[in-house]
C-alpha cells in the first residue's frame, strides 16, 4: 500500500514567499554541507564522554543514507524514530533529509498500542528504534506487532540486538555521491500536536518552512553577539518534539557545539551544565522548575550560561523572574507552535515588563492578527480573540486530514491558532490562554492563564492548573488544581487570600482547590487539562 500523498501550497502562495525573499529555497543538508566545509574538525555534539566533529557526523550521516537507499527507502518515505537524544538521532536528521525521506520522531513513553497504531497511520516504511531502554524492549515490542504492518519494510534498532543494527549499517562502507534531487518544497518533517485537547495531529513541513526563519534567527545571533560561535547549547527537551529536534538545525546553521541529555534529570543535567560548560541551556517550564528548585543547584556552578530560552508550554512570569535570578540572565519570550514553529518574541532591548507581561512581536516575515469567534471581524488593539498567523513558516497542512486543515485556514491564508490574547498598543503579542480552555461563569469569561501565572508566584506553588468544573446555577466555576513543593500546605482559604492581595476580580478567584502529587502531563512538558476536568466531573458526581 502507497502512503497517503502530502498536501502542497499553492503556486501563488508560494511566490508570496519567494518574491518577498522569505523563504531561502535551499535544504538541510545544503547547509549542513557548507558548515562542515568551514568547520570539518571542529567539535560538533558532545554524548558522554564521546566528542564527535562535524566531518564525522558528515561522514556517519552519508553511510547511513546510502544504505538506506540500497534497502529500498528513498524520497517521500516516512521514517519513523523513537530513539531518546542519542547521536543516532542526529544522524538521522542529516540521513534522511539527504535521501529525501520524512522523518517522524515519536516519543520514548509510547508503548505497543501508541507505537503500532502510529506506524499505521504514518505509512511508515522503516523505524528505527532503541533495543531495550529505561526497562522496555522497544525492538521485541516492534517484531512482535512486525506481522500487523504489511508496510513496515524495515526495523532498525540502535544500540540493541533486531532486525538490522544501526551499527551495521554504519559499517556498510563509504556512500556513493549519488543522491536523489531533493528540493526545498519537499516534505521532510512530520510530527504530531501535544494531544492536551484530544487526538493528536500530524503536522508537515518542508525545508522551507522549518529552515528560512531558522537560518535569519542564526544569522542575527552572529551579527549581534560575534562571540556566540563559541556557544555550547544542551539539548534537554526530547528531540521526539519539535522544541528539541530544531536544536539540531542551531548547530549545523551557526556552527557551534551541542551536549546531548540522553534522558532529562534535573540533578544530571546540572553536573552537565558545570563540566561541559555550558553557555545556552533551553527547555520546557517544567524542567526549568525542575532544575531552579534541585538541592543541587545552590552547589552547581552555573555562571558559564549567558541565555536561557523557555518555549514548548507557555513560562509563567514568576518562572521568568526566578530564572534572571538563579541564573543572573535576562529572559526573553517566545510564543510559537508545531505548525508555525515561530510566531512572534520579545527582543533583548525590550524594557522588562514587557518582557514579562508578553510574547513580542511578530519574527520577520510573520503576520499577525486578533480575530472574533466569527473568524472574520479583525478585532481592535486591546480585545481578546483568536491570534491568527500568516507567514513562511506555516506549515503545509495535517497528514491525511484535509478537513481539519481547512478549518484552521481562511481563503487569505490566515492560520487559527486556537489561543487567545490581544495585542497592545505598542503592538506587542499578550496571551490569555487556549480558546478551549475559557471558562465562562454565568457569563463572565476568564481566561485560566492569568489566574495560573498568579498562582505561579505563591512560594508553595510548583507547578498550577486552572479549569471550569460544572455548575448548575453559572454554567462553569473555577476550579485550581495545584502541586506543592515538598512539604508544603495550601488551603483553598489561603489562596483565595493571597488572590485577593492581588486585587483580582473576585469572579476569577477559585471556588475549588485540588491539591495533587504531580499534574498530568504530555510527553513535551504540558499539562493535560482533559484528565483534570474528567477528575473534577467524577468528584462532583460522588458528591451529590
Amino acid at each position: 500500500m502507497s502512503r497517503a500523498p502530502f498536501p502542497t501550497f499553492s503556486a501563488a502562495y508560494r511566490e508570496r514567499f519567494v518574491s518577498a525573499g522569505l523563504w531561502l529555497d535551499r535544504t538541510l543538508h545544503d547547509y549542513f554541507d557548507e558548515t562542515v566545509a568551514r568547520l570539518p574538525d571542529s567539535i560538533a555534539l558532545v554524548e558522554g564522554d564521546r566528542r564527535v566533529s562535524f566531518a564525522t557526523w558528515r561522514d556517519d550521516a552519508a553511510r547511513i543514507a546510502a544504505g538506506l537507499l540500497e534497502r529500498g527507502i528513498g524520497k517521500g518515505d516516512i521514517v519513523s524514530v523513537q530513539l531518546p537524544n542519542w547521536y543516532e538521532m542526529c544522524v538521522l536528521q542529516i540521513a534522511l533529509s539527504r535521501i529525501g525521506a520524512v522523518i517522524q520522531p515519536m516519543h520514548m513513553v509510547y508503548r505497543q498500542r501508541e507505537i503500532q497504531s502510529m506506524l499505521r497511520f504514518c505509512d511508515s516504511k522503516a523505524i528505527v528504534c532503541a533495543g531495550e531502554y529505561r526497562g522496555f524492549d522497544y525492538a521485541g515490542a516492534i517484531a512482535a506487532m512486525r506481522g500487523e504492518l504489511p508496510d513496515l519494510k524495515l526495523v532498525i534498532v540502535a544500540r540493541g540486538d533486531g532486525e538490522l543494527r544501526f551499527d551495521e549499517l554504519l559499517r556498510g562502507g563509504a556512500a556513493a555521491g549519488d543522491w536523489p534531487e531533493v528540493a526545498a518544497d519537499d516534505v521532510f518533517y512530520l510530527n504530531f500536536t501535544s494531544g492536551t485537547e484530544g487526538n493528536p495531529k500530524g503536522f508537515l513541513h518542508t525545508h522551507n518552512t522549518l529552515l528560512s526563519v531558522l537560518k535569519r534567527f542564526a544569522d542575527l545571533q552572529r551579527k549581534f553577539d560575534p562571540a556566540s560561535d563559541g556557544d555550547v547549547i544542551l539539548a534537554n527537551s526530547p528531540m521526539s518534539h519539535s522544541f528539541g529536534h530544531l536544536s539540531t538545525y542551531q548547530v549545523l546553521l551557526r556552527g557551534i557545539r551541542m551536549v546531548l541529555v540522553e534522558h532529562f534529570d534535573p540533578g544530571q543535567t546540572l553536573q552537565i551544565i558545570d563540566r561541559d560548560r555550558v553557555t545556552s541551556i533551553s527547555g520546557t517550564p517544567a524542567h526549568l522548575i525542575s532544575l531552579i528548585h534541585h538541592p543541587a543547584f545552590a552547589s552547581t556552578d552555573v555562571s558559564s550560561v549567558k541565555s536561557v530560552g523557555v518555549g514548548g508550554a507557555q513560562c509563567p512570569p514568576q518562572l521568568m523572574a526566578d530564572i534572571k535570578q538563579h541564573f543572573r540572565v535576562s529572559v526573553g519570550n517566545t510564543y510559537g507552535m508545531g505548525e508555525n514553529i515561530v510566531h512572534t518574541r520579545t527582543s533583548p532591548g525590550d524594557p522588562p515588563e514587557v518582557i514579562r507581561d508578553t510574547v513580542g512581536k511578530p519574527v520577520p516575515g510573520a503576520e499577525l492578527k486578533i480575530f472574533a469567534d466569527d473568524r472574520e471581524t479583525e478585532l481592535p488593539v486591546g480585545e481578546v480573540g483568536e491570534i491568527a498567523f500568516r507567514g513562511p513558516t506555516l506549515f503545509l497542512g495535517y497528514y491525511k486530514n484535509p478537513e481539519r486543515t481547512r478549518e484552521t485556514r481562511n481563503d487569505d491564508g490566515w492560520f487559527f491558532t486556537g489561543d487567545v490574547g490581544f495585542v497592545d498598543g505598542e503592538g506587542y503579542l499578550h496571551l490569555a490562554g487556549r480558546k478551549k480552555d475559557m471558562i465562562n461563569r454565568g457569563g463572565s469569561k476568564i481566561y485560566p492563564k492569568e489566574v495560573e501565572d498568579l498562582l505561579h508566584a505563591h512560594p508553595a506553588v510548583v507547578r498550577a492548573a486552572v479549569i471550569g468544573m460544572p455548575d448548575y446555577r453559572l454554567g462553569e466555576r473555577v476550579c485550581a488544581y495545584v502541586e506543592l513543593h515538598p512539604g508544603a500546605t495550601l488551603t483553598l482559604e489561603y489562596v483565595r487570600a493571597f488572590l485577593k492581595e492581588q486585587q483580582v476580580m473576585m469572579y476569577k478567584v477559585p471556588e475549588r482547590l485540588e491539591v495533587v502529587d504531580a499534574l498530568p502531563m504530555t510527553p513535551t512538558g504540558k499539562v493535560m487539562k482533559a484528565p483534570l476536568v474528567d477528575d473534577i466531573e467524577r468528584k462532583l458526581a460522588s458528591e451529590r
